[in-house]
């Protein structure tokens, strides 16, 4: 189990400075690899972007793909096939993106809202079938795509683990797996833990977000019971922090957690050592 912290688009930087200032920040403060929030990969300076993450001494570990929902409407589940193919072309950009960097393309919010298709039923069958084109793409190169299950009050399809589980393992893609985010777990499930047994062979990613979505700590997620959970489970992929609501510098928000991250594992670690001796 590796962490990595999550970054916007070096593009919304004022300058790229600032971006990989924030980079040396992150690997400072001990972190892996970084996650980056994209919204269209036509739009990314990779070579910049390499240069950047090689003087850094940083990894890539995922692409986020879901910003332009928000600002363009491109979703998975509404009856406009202009916006479901304008939406799918993107996703394929993001697989061919993912293999150049071997990185995690993360899939959640561009299912859309129940207001783009109030039947459900629709949505997600139109959503199964977009995405079974896309995982099929990603499978020949060698991508995964980490299907997350994103809150009610967020994503309008496929909110819990056992929705995500049950598309994921319907498709039966290699290149379509899942993930778990803490913040939508602390919502949308009512056991923090449990699931994550079930899911184990099909997880590949995991994002750590507190329940306030501030720095790890702020809330009341117990974050040393679910590290010591995801290693007893043999989970090897990154875990990504994502800190969104907080008036903190980025720089301070990456020390808090990785000292959160740090005291954790030692916790989870005693915990299961003790466990062993019984």
């Amino acid at each position: 189990m590796r962490f990595s912290y999550v970054l916007p688009d070096p593009g919304s930087y004022r300058r790229w400075d600032d971006f990989e200032s924030d980079l040396a920040c992150l690997k400072r403060a001990g972190y892996d690899a970084v996650e980056l929030q994209i919204a269209d990969p036509a739009q990314l300076d990779e070579a910049r972007l390499r240069r950047s993450l090689d003087a850094a001494g940083c990894l890539m570990c995922a692409f986020q793909t879901g910003g332009t929902y928000a600002t363009r409407g491109n979703c998975l589940s509404t009856a406009d096939e202009t916006i479901r193919a304008r939406t799918v072309e993107l996703l394929k950009r993001f697989v061919d993106l993912a293999a150049r960097w071997q990185a995690v393309m993360v899939f959640g919010s561009l299912q859309g809202r129940l207001k783009d298709e109030p039947d459900a039923k629709a949505g997600e069958r139109r959503i199964a079938e977009a995405l079974a084109e896309i995982g099929r793409q990603a499978t020949q190169e060698g991508v995964t795509i980490a299907v997350e299950p994103v809150n009610h009050s967020e994503v309008g399809f496929h909110n819990t683990i056992a929705a995500v589980s049950q598309l994921v393992r319907g498709l039966d893609l290699p290149g379509v797996r899942m993930m778990v985010d803490t913040y939508h777990m602390n919502i949308e499930e009512r056991d923090m833990l449990a699931p994550l047994a079930g899911i184990a062979d099909i997880l590949a990613h995991v994002h750590l977000c507190e329940t306030n979505r501030g720095v790890l700590g702020a809330g009341h997620w117990n974050t040393a019971a679910f590290l010591a959970e995801l290693r007893r489970l043999g989970f090897g992929g990154f875990c990504s922090i994502g800190v969104y609501n907080t008036a903190l510098g980025a720089g301070e928000c990456m020390t808090r957690c990785m000292a959160a991250l740090r005291s954790a594992h030692l916790t989870g670690e005693n915990r299961f050592r003790m466990k062993r001796s019984f």
